[in-house]
């Protein structure tokens, strides 16, 4: 399906829910999205996303797993319902709910796999997510994987915890307070801008996926978070402006726009359920030199814009379905934004089945007609970027290399700078 009628078809859908689900409560609206979204993917693989955990022990058997899993899951009921996706979406109890299709073995594989490589012929008809285990030589792996109309990234972490974890998760408590238009107030006028920018190439990609993951030390990026003032994710972010333009250049404009996921979550919020905001930042393009990307990257991804707008989108997506389809649609927007970047930290040591969790990555969806969706995570000492991108797309794996290496370049330029200036 081309770009152009895909996105109007989404459009429609999204705007009929508005119409018509007006009082539907909000974690069905971002399920419509995405399961509307996923029906029109080239691949319904796409529109999964996860989490995998290395383990350094022995790997446990597929029936262990099942048996944590089936005393736990009634703590987390949503598990056991799948998705109907027809006029309207829904979730309805399947009746045949079986553990063992959502608890099972992969053949030993170097490296990371893809949602699309684990997933094979997923059967559309039962609750859509599912644990798969896989031995390595230094231990073995988890993959959590789920649909992306079920869960966010924090959803699909808390989940894993509540399911298989060795720490008792706090319980949940909290009250919502939810608004319509008003609560847009206050990125009203970021929004308006956003409609205004400078509209990016639309290309047509194949049918075919690659994935790639690059690891470096967190310190890497907390040196020169600590030397800057700036976070670790805005460190990061720099570092992918300079890759994305070795990447796919873009030599017509300074700015390239992405949409960056934010967590609207709650403390009250169940753990299996969407609580996801947009927002769009402004990358540096061009001749900028690392010092003043980072700059620029400060402003765009700003601490208080961030909390900004994960306040109204707090706000919004409970119970306040047309604001919130509207600032969805102007976010996203696929004539002025065709990328995303998104981000996890695992701040908590975790333990798991009995063992120590010694890393976690996270796997991309792709939405339709973009280049790729890069997930960074943290866990521990460690920093991962992982890149989904389409057949026809530069390769991912040159992505994380230059990445990489602009991090290098950040590090070389404000790190000794403060020593020299402090002695």
């Amino acid at each position: 399906m081309p770009a152009t009628e895909y996105f109007a078809h989404l459009s429609d859908s999204v705007k009929a829910w508005r119409m018509d689900n007006s009082s539907t409560v909000p974690a069905d609206f971002l399920g419509t999205a995405f399961a509307r979204l996923g029906q029109l993917a080239p691949d319904p693989a796409d529109i999964w996303f996860g989490l995998v955990f290395r383990f350094s022990g022995p790997c446990p058997s597929a029936e262990e797993v099942r048996e944590r899993v089936a005393a736990r899951l009634s703590r987390l009921p949503r598990l056991t319902e799948r998705l109907v996706a027809r006029a309207s979406v829904q979730w309805e109890r399947d009746p045949d709910f079986d553990i063992a299709h959502h608890v099972r073995t992969l053949p030993p594989h170097p490296g990371v796999l893809s949602a699309g490589e684990i997933l094979g012929t997923q059967d559309p008809a039962r609750p859509p997510w599912g644990l798969w285990l896989t031995p390595d030589d230094d231990g073995w792996r988890l993959y959590y994987l789920v649909h992306h109309a079920r869960q966010d990234a924090a959803a699909a972490l808390r989940t894993v915890r509540t399911l298989l974890g060795d720490d008792d998760l706090p319980a949940t408590a909290g009250k919502h307070r939810p608004r319509g238009w008003p609560a847009l107030l206050p990125i009203a006028l970021d929004l308006w801008r956003g409609k205004r920018a400078a509209p990016v190439r639309l290309r047509q990609y194949g049918p075919g996926r690659e994935v790639a993951t690059a690891e470096t030390d967190l310190a890497l990026l907390t040196d020169i978070a600590n030397r800057t003032g700036a976070t670790v994710n805005q460190v990061h972010l720099s570092a992918m402006s300079a890759a994305l333009d070795r990447w796919q250049p873009r030599p017509e404009t300074s700015r390239r726009p992405v949409n960056i996921p934010v967590d609207a979550r709650d403390p009250g919020d169940p753990a299996e359920v969407n609580r996801l905001g947009f927002m769009r930042a402004d990358l540096p393009c061009g001749t900028a030199t690392p010092d003043e990307r980072l700059r620029v990257v400060r402003v765009a991804a700003a601490r208080r814009r961030t909390a900004r707008y994960r306040r109204v989108w707090s706000t919004i997506t409970r119970g306040a379905g047309k604001a919130a389809g509207w600032a969805m649609l102007r976010v996203t927007d696929h004539t002025r934004v065709a990328m995303t970047l998104s981000s996890i930290r695992v701040t908590a040591p975790l333990s798991l089945l009995g063992q120590q969790v010694t890393g976690v990555t996270a796997l991309p969806w792709l939405p339709p007609a973009h280049a790729c969706f890069a997930f960074f995570a943290t866990y521990g000492d460690r920093a991962t970027l992982t890149v989904l991108a389409p057949e026809g797309a530069p390769s991912p794996v040159d992505l994380t290399t230059h990445w990489t290496d602009a991090l290098h370049e950040l590090h070389r330029v404000h790190v000794p700078r403060a020593v020299e200036t402090s002695a």
